[in-house]
């Protein structure tokens, strides 16, 4: 009998036991750490009787580096005071590399740049020797990081223009020689009849004017005195 009514003490204070121990375990509510920094989400955390634990990270167009993008629990899960609150933290947006467009036709570059996900931005232009409408120079430089969605900064050639000399008032062939030593090409020579008040192959009139900007082989009509 002695030894039954050890057994139902030892029970009871078992029983007593569980239940001081289950009265004494404190809850806490998970904050809201999504879009928080590392530092600041712990610090929240921690102020609320949580341990953060980073359990991944993934790249991400909306959440900026370092930031969470999710927690696990979710904000508002009641939990044990010290639980563990999982989270993943962003690693930014993923980089692309800037490609070297330059020489490239302006159409080509803009192909290049859209299939990785960049844009063509401001755009200069330039003369130079090179086909009209071929990349010269690129800003960033090729090698360069930059998040999708980017611009790249491009000058293009536009050719090279030549001023047109005035010829008017020079003998024919001295005016034929300066356009064509320019880089221009006589495209016709008309002969006008002044009568006698102008001596003979004199230029009147030339067609594009004097200080006209033109590619290099246009196209020069004279018209000279009789």
């Amino acid at each position: 009998m002695r030894e039954k009514t050890l057994v139902i003490l030892i029970l009871i204070l078992a029983l007593f036991s569980g239940c001081s121990s289950s009265a004494n375990d404190t809850f806490t509510v998970a904050p809201n750490i999504e879009g928080l920094k590392i530092s600041l989400a712990e610090q929240k955390l921690s102020e609320a009787g949580l341990i953060l634990q980073i359990a991944d990270s993934q790249y991400s167009e909306n959440i900026p580096l370092d930031c969470i993008i999710s927690q696990d629990p979710s904000p508002g899960t009641s939990l044990k005071n010290g639980s563990i609150v999982k989270a993943i933290v962003s690693n930014g947006a993923m980089n692309v590399t800037v490609p070297d467009i330059k020489n490239k036709l302006f159409e080509d570059a803009f192909a290049i740049l859209k299939n990785i996900g960049l844009t063509i931005g401001e755009i200069n232009e330039i003369e130079s020797d090179e086909k009209v409408g071929t990349v010269i120079f690129q800003d960033p430089e090729p090698g360069t990081f930059l998040t999708p969605g980017s611009s790249v900064k491009i000058t293009i050639s536009i050719g090279r223009f030549i001023v047109v000399p005035n010829v008017i008032g020079l003998n024919v062939e001295e005016a034929k020689n300066i356009l064509i030593n320019l880089g221009l090409a006589i495209y016709k020579v008309e002969i006008i009849d002044k009568g006698s008040t102008v001596p003979s192959g004199i230029v009147l009139y030339q067609y594009p004017f004097p200080n006209a900007k033109v590619d290099r082989g246009a196209l020069v009509l004279l018209r000279v005195s009789k």
